[in-house]
């Protein structure tokens, strides 16, 4: 695997893990998903090994539940003490997953890359005695259909279909963690849609998007790594009791999983586990993605290259931490 060398170096892998994190909520729809009133959520669920069941939760109520144990927000998390993020000693998946082989690995591919977040984050909220952070999940496997509690900014319902364009997390859509333990927030993951980053069918619109290749493993991990920023921002919330206005706003909501995506990224990369292939793929997202103007919701190329190079290398091109994203994405609380 490569390892950076260089400033020049460090630049591309800058720009690549950009372009990978903005894939998130920026491909073909809104995940700015609001609790709203349903009846009942459809929770399709795929497991490691590919097999699919699905059941239904009652929701009467739009007052979320709150499992996690009220803390001090932002207590040992300030701007000049605040613990760093863990580098797991796991190996997420490399190089096991061609266009022939996608249907059959990428669910247990994206169950890995949630079980590496799990173990990245866990530790760093149980340092603080914020809870658990881990979020539920939802797979959409193929001929599945996910019916969220959220709706999106149009007020309609989200319906996920296994090629929905896009992933999502929902704060009230309640799923089964890693562990098994049925809990209230969950990360939403279209399966068609991440095998098409390996099978040449993502986010193609025309032959020179065939060529630029947005396959690759830590393209779909990095979009995973986006939504559970949003997870780790909601788990925040709720351990400190805080309510909807004191959290990030406008596009800060978006920009802080970008950089908090990054936070991430950055312990892959010290494990060696990026390599030039990785970031060429992810650069070539780069021109597919991010808002053409400021204020549209999501952020411009130029400030989410700015927050997941944050999130990445900090301010001065170390290792990026959680506190640098939240003093700077979150100053409600931590500025």
């Amino acid at each position: 695997m490569m390892r950076p060398g260089s400033a020049r170096f460090r630049l591309v892998v800058a720009i690549a893990v950009t372009a990978i994190g903005l894939a998130a909520c920026s491909t073909g729809g809104d995940d700015e998903a609001v609790p709203t009133r349903s009846p009942a959520t459809t929770t399709a669920t795929t497991s490691a090994s590919g097999s699919s069941t699905a059941s239904s939760t009652p929701r009467s109520s739009t007052t979320r539940s709150s499992s996690a144990p009220t803390g001090s927000v932002p207590g040992d998390c300030t701007a000049g003490n605040c613990p760093a993020l863990p580098v797991p000693t796991s190996s997420l998946m490399q190089g096991q997953i061609t266009a022939g082989n996608a249907q059959q690995k990428v669910p247990a591919y994206l169950s890995s890359v949630l079980d590496d977040l799990d173990g990245t984050w866990g530790p760093w909220f149980e340092e603080l005695g914020w809870g658990n952070p881990d979020p539920g999940r939802v797979l959409v496997a193929s001929g599945e259909t996910f019916r969220s509690s959220c709706t999106d900014t149009d007020d309609r319902d989200t319906v996920v279909e296994s090629d929905t364009p896009n992933a999502f997390f929902c704060p009230v859509d309640v799923a089964a963690d890693g562990s098994g333990q049925r809990v209230e927030g969950s990360v939403i993951l279209p399966v068609e849609t991440f095998v098409g980053i390996w099978t040449g069918t993502f986010l193609v619109q025309g032959p020179l998007d065939q060529i630029g290749g947005f396959q690759g493993e830590f393209t779909a991990a990095t979009v995973v790594a986006h939504e559970y920023g949003h997870a780790v921002v909601d788990r925040i919330a709720q351990a400190g009791g805080l309510g909807p206005r004191s959290e990030p706003r406008g596009e800060n909501a978006e920009l802080i999983a970008d950089c908090l995506a990054g936070n991430w990224a950055a312990t892959v990369l010290k494990r060696h586990q990026l390599s030039i292939a990785d970031i060429t793929q992810a650069v070539a997202l780069l021109q597919k993605i991010a808002d053409p103007a400021p204020g549209q919701g999501h952020g411009t190329a130029t400030q989410r290259i700015g927050a997941i190079s944050l999130g990445f290398f900090g301010p001065s091109l170390g290792q990026g931490q959680p506190v640098n994203c939240f003093t700077k994405y979150w100053p409600e609380v931590f500025g």
